[in-house]
């Protein structure tokens, strides 16, 4: 992995930068709609105060541990020319087990992930933050597979890992919950680039059909 401090990004599209303490209202407010709550595997209250504020003071401390990964703010544009909160896009290290192992998850890999306000569901904004992240991760960072888990039933999700090029590999329990594994490694992330916006959409619409993955 090649070393970098930190990361952040600002386009006319979105807007990504870390979490700083004072955030813990946005994390507690993206996570009280049971909507985004419905298929995580998270074992933390965070649409509860304290909780919010525990995990936004940690993550101080994962960026330095972990430069280069992280979970960034995600904020949008606004007409009257400030931001709207708008959730969070990640880069995260995989918790390796004996299930995912064994079909090529390696210790140091990293998956990418985000989470938005349902204001932004459908928008488009999910594939924007997505391609900045695979940028950052195979440009910046060098590496060489980045992973996409998510919840069988999560169909957006698997769309937009579809458009971003990910392909499906297996499901596994992961953090305690059945999960569909895509990865996506760097040559063909490459190819990807130059596909045009109907080739990607045509994958995303592939991809929301159900899946037909099984345990390995």
């Amino acid at each position: 992995m090649t070393t970098i401090t930190s990361f952040s990004h600002r386009c006319d599209r979105l807007l990504l930068r870390e979490f700083v303490a004072g955030d813990s209202a946005d994390i507690q407010r993206l996570h009280a709609d049971p909507r985004v709550r419905a298929l995580l595997p998270d074992e933390q209250p965070l649409h509860e105060a304290r909780w919010a504020e525990e995990f936004a003071f940690c993550l101080g401390d994962f960026y330095r541990r972990h430069p280069g990964l992280g979970i960034w703010r995600c904020a949008v544009p606004a007409d009257d020319g400030a931001e709207r909160f708008a959730g969070w896009f990640s880069l995260m290290p995989v918790q390796a087990s004996p299930d995912n192992e064994a079909f090529g998850l390696r210790a140091d890999d990293v998956e990418l992930g985000s989470r938005l306000t349902p204001e932004h569901w459908g928008s488009g904004l999910a594939l924007s933050g997505g391609e900045v992240l695979l940028r950052h991760a195979f440009v910046s960072l060098g590496l060489r597979t980045v992973w996409g888990i998510c919840h069988p039933e999560n169909r957006a999700a698997r769309g937009c890992l579809a458009a971003l090029g990910f392909t499906p590999r297996s499901r596994a329990p992961y953090e305690g919950q059945l999960s569909d594994y895509h990865a996506l490694d760097a040559a063909t992330w490459s190819h990807v680039q130059v596909l045009s916006r109907r080739d990607r959409l045509r994958r995303q619409r592939r991809a929301t059909l159900p899946s037909t993955l099984s345990p390995p």
